[in-house]
Order: structure tokens, then C-alpha cells, then sequence
């Protein structure tokens, strides 16, 4: 496999902190886990020439790239019952993200099937599976000296470096109140747009000014100034009966479960305006545009692999869909399940 990690099979991680406390030993398979597990290691060799621990008793090398430089790829991926969902869906967009950043192609199914079953069955508590996110990450790996060149062409490679990490938690899909940020915006341009990279600053500033003005998540607009996404998840609203999502060209991420949506033709792509999410509910009959949608909607949900959570309020005006309906406050919710497993059904 090319770009194996930079360290040796079971080798102490390079560069690792020193000596930690004494900790009680890691689970064995079948133990009980009260932590994440996480594991490094060289995905082409069996799972026992890495190394296993929990995320804070494992490290990288100081001069790794993904460290250093945030230059790197991950995939969180569902667990459930002891499957991972849609794991090709998310392989497939990896080795595209690789390929349009230059990166050395990440490991494929074939080796990673016999790691994550040690994963998974390491993850078990009293002989059940746990459901979780599994995390896959590609990181471009330690370079000579510092700076940002990579090497020139016809050099050979960096050793790029491979880890990962499951944490046992439960889908959500309760409301949540929203703030559009004006402080940031994503470019529909850019390569890292496309792509799931390390880089996640842009989403913590968007999430902490939301949280600065009372609400839970950050909505982005595109650089156009046209709704683009949540802060970690593809947009939905619903117009008509309609489910709609901006186009990649806002510069919103590929997200699997946004790329299921519209494969299975329960959404469409449209432009959308910010105004739609702030203006009264139209009854009107208009119809939208084939390209661009400017009236209000009567739903919104942000969309993962992780869970579908609908929208209650944006700058502090309640949507219709997040408001009781016939006495039922989970009816919200119930739909927002409903759609994100009718997703996972097939897949």
C-alpha cells in the first residue's frame, strides 16, 4: 500500500510526549469501555503491530503535518449494532479528497476491514456492541524542516500516517436554535471546500460567535451570500413539501448523507437565500425557481452520518417545523429520524 505511516510496526510512536502517570490497563476485547479507543499504527500489517490505548495516551510526532498544519483528511463513519454504515460511501469520498490535494492514497477497504472489526470488538461492553463514530484519519506526515513546501516534483512522497478513533454515542435528533454567522463564510471555490480536511477553525469560530449570541449551531453562508451549511452538517429545508440543499458550489462539503439524499431523489439542489429561513411561512402557491428559491420554508434540518437535528429557530425566529404540531413535541424529531434512516436503509 503506498503512503504507509512513518513509523514502524509496532514501533513507540516517534516523537510521543514522555512517560504519562500509570493508568489501569486498557480493556480487552469484551471489557467494559468507558472511553474512546483509538489506535496508530501501519493499516497494511495486523491490528496488533500498532498500538491501542485511549486518544490521550497515544500521540504523533511533533512535526507531523496534521498536526502542524492541519494537512490532513479524516471520515467519521456510523456504527451501529456493530456495523459501520456506508463505510464505501465514505472510502470513496477519502480517496477523491486525497487525489484532489495531491495526497498519497489513503488505505483501502481491504485493509482496513480486519482494524476496525479489532476495533469494534475491542469497543464492546459486556459482550454488546457499542454504536459510535468511527474516525479515519489520513494525515500527509512529518516532513524535513519546517515551512509549507511539499516535496518537488519527481522527489519522492512524505510517509503519510494513518490513526483512528472510536467513540461509543447515540444519533441525535433533537432541535436546535441556529445563528447565521457574519463573521464567516465558506468559498465555493476552494479545494478544501470539497474536501473533509483537519482544518476545522472556520467552523469553531462560526459555532462560538452562535453561542455568543444564545444559539446552539452556526449556519454559513457561501462567499455569493447564500445559505450554505451548518458549522458540521449539510443544510435541508423544506419548501412546498420539497426538501432542497445548496449546491457544492456554495461551498458546502459533499457530505455522504447529503450525496444519499439526492441519489435516492428526496432533495434537490437549489440557491438558496438567507431571507427564506427569517420570513413568515409563503402559502401562497408560488412556485420557486428551477435555480434559485427566495421564499421562506416551513422545515430546516442539518443533516450527518451522526444524526439529523431540525432546525428550531434561526436568529431567534421559530420555524414552523420545530414548533409542537397536534399537541406532539417529538414530531419534529420523529421526522428528522425518519428521513436519516430512510438514507441508511439501502446503504
Amino acid at each position: 500500500m503506498t503512503g504507509s505511516p512513518a513509523m514502524p510496526p509496532g514501533a513507540a510512536t516517534p516523537g510521543a510526549p514522555g512517560p504519562r502517570p500509570a493508568q489501569a490497563p486498557w480493556p480487552e476485547p469484551g471489557q467494559a469501555l468507558s472511553q474512546p479507543i483509538a489506535w496508530i499504527g501501519d493499516p497494511s500489517q495486523p491490528p496488533q503491530r500498532g498500538q491501542w490505548g485511549r486518544p490521550d495516551q497515544l500521540g504523533l510526532p511533533l512535526d507531523d503535518r496534521g498536526l502542524t498544519l492541519a494537512d490532513g483528511l479524516f471520515e467519521t463513519v456510523l456504527v451501529e449494532q456493530g456495523q459501520p454504515r456506508l463505510l464505501d460511501a465514505h472510502l470513496g469520498r477519502w480517496h477523491r479528497s486525497a487525489a484532489l490535494l495531491g495526497m498519497e492514497p489513503p488505505p483501502i477497504r481491504q485493509g482496513l476491514e480486519p482494524l476496525i472489526a479489532a476495533t469494534l470488538e475491542r469497543s464492546q461492553a459486556g459482550g454488546r456492541a457499542l454504536d459510535g463514530a468511527l474516525r479515519l484519519n489520513w494525515s500527509r506526515g512529518s516532513a524535513p524542516g519546517r515551512g509549507i513546501d511539499l516535496p518537488a516534483e519527481g522527489e519522492p512522497p512524505l510517509p503519510h500516517r494513518f490513526w483512528l478513533q472510536f467513540t461509543p454515542l447515540q444519533p441525535t435528533f433533537r432541535p436546535v436554535t441556529t445563528w447565521i454567522s457574519q463573521l464567516e463564510r465558506r468559498q465555493g471555490t476552494s479545494l478544501l471546500s470539497q474536501c473533509k480536511t483537519f482544518a476545522y477553525g472556520q467552523a469553531i469560530q462560526a459555532r462560538r460567535e452562535a453561542r455568543s449570541a444564545g444559539a446552539e449551531e452556526a449556519l454559513l453562508l457561501g462567499t455569493g451570500g447564500e445559505l450554505c451549511c451548518g458549522a458540521t452538517a449539510n443544510l435541508l429545508v423544506c419548501r412546498g413539501g420539497t426538501w432542497l440543499t445548496p449546491p457544492l458550489a456554495s461551498g458546502c462539503l459533499p457530505g455522504v448523507m447529503r450525496g444519499r439524499a439526492l441519489e435516492l431523489g428526496l432533495v434537490r439542489e437549489a440557491t438558496l437565500d438567507p431571507g427564506l429561513l427569517l420570513q413568515p411561512a409563503d402559502d401562497s402557491g408560488h412556485h420557486p425557481s428551477k435555480d434559485s428559491v427566495t421564499d421562506s420554508v416551513s422545515a430546516a434540518l442539518l443533516l450527518n452520518s451522526l444524526g439529523c437535528r431540525p432546525i428550531r429557530a434561526v436568529n431567534g425566529r421559530v420555524l414552523g417545523l420545530a414548533d409542537q404540531a397536534n399537541g406532539d413535541p417529538g414530531w419534529a424529531s420523529s421526522l428528522a429520524e425518519s428521513l436519516w434512516r430512510s438514507l441508511l436503509a439501502t446503504g
